[in-house]
């Protein structure tokens, strides 16, 4: 089983804490009111909305106690629902135990395909496909991933590479909204495990066809 995280060990260790994606902040930690909230994972891809709302604080870190998503050099694009990476700690902890108990053996046959079947599932069986809906949810799953997938494998989910990071973050992704590079730079820097580069624009790629599947399946 190759462990997403093998992929960040390339980054340079210079990258990753210091810079800004639409500062919100007052600079004491807290941030804006974000969109996401304790959404609950849908099947079907059902449950379109992405929560209750909560309070976008982010996790504290250097540069005068500012979040990391409050810092600079965080690329400045569009993440809609995926702006929901930003919420505390504690929120994703929990998101990450609500996602894991939602997890059904149909969930987790489809965290284990192919990209190849699952845009076909996506795109021509969209309603019949289990996977989890909710942003905050999908970026909770994506935060333990990129630490070390440990909640992930213990629920019986293997991956590929960077496929499974993938389908979180096409899954957590506005519909409508594309998946670029700068996307996938912006979200795993405010979860604090930074991916740039190459592994940056092959995962908004898969991540992109994934997205793009969820659109044209659900209509």
């Amino acid at each position: 089983m190759a462990l997403i995280g093998t992929a960040i060990d390339v980054i340079p260790q210079g990258f990753g804490t210091s810079a800004v994606w639409a500062q919100e902040g007052d600079g004491d930690g807290q941030g804006g009111q974000g969109q996401g909230g304790q959404g609950q994972g849908g099947q079907n891809g059902t449950g379109e909305g992405d929560g209750t709302g909560q309070q976008g604080g982010g996790s504290a870190a250097d540069g005068g106690g500012k979040p990391v998503w409050a810092q600079e050099g965080i690329p400045e694009v569009e993440l809609g629902r995926l702006s929901v990476a930003r919420s505390p700690d504690k929120v994703l902890d929990q998101a990450l135990a609500e996602a894991i108990a939602t997890l059904t053996p149909e969930m987790v046959d489809y965290y284990n395909m192919t990209l190849e079947e699952v845009v076909q599932e996506l795109d021509l069986n969209f309603d019949e496909v289990a996977f989890i809906d909710s942003p905050l949810q999908n970026l909770a799953l994506l935060n333990d991933l990129l630490a070390d997938g440990t909640a992930l494998a213990d629920a019986g989910v293997t991956w590929d590479d960077s496929l499974l990071a993938a389908m979180l973050l096409g899954a957590a992704s506005d519909k409508t909204i594309e998946i670029s590079t700068e996307t996938v730079i912006a979200v795993t820097t405010i979860l604090g495990t930074p991916i740039t580069g190459d592994e940056a624009a092959a995962l908004a790629d898969e991540a992109e066809a994934i997205r793009i599947a969820i659109l044209a399946g659900h209509g």
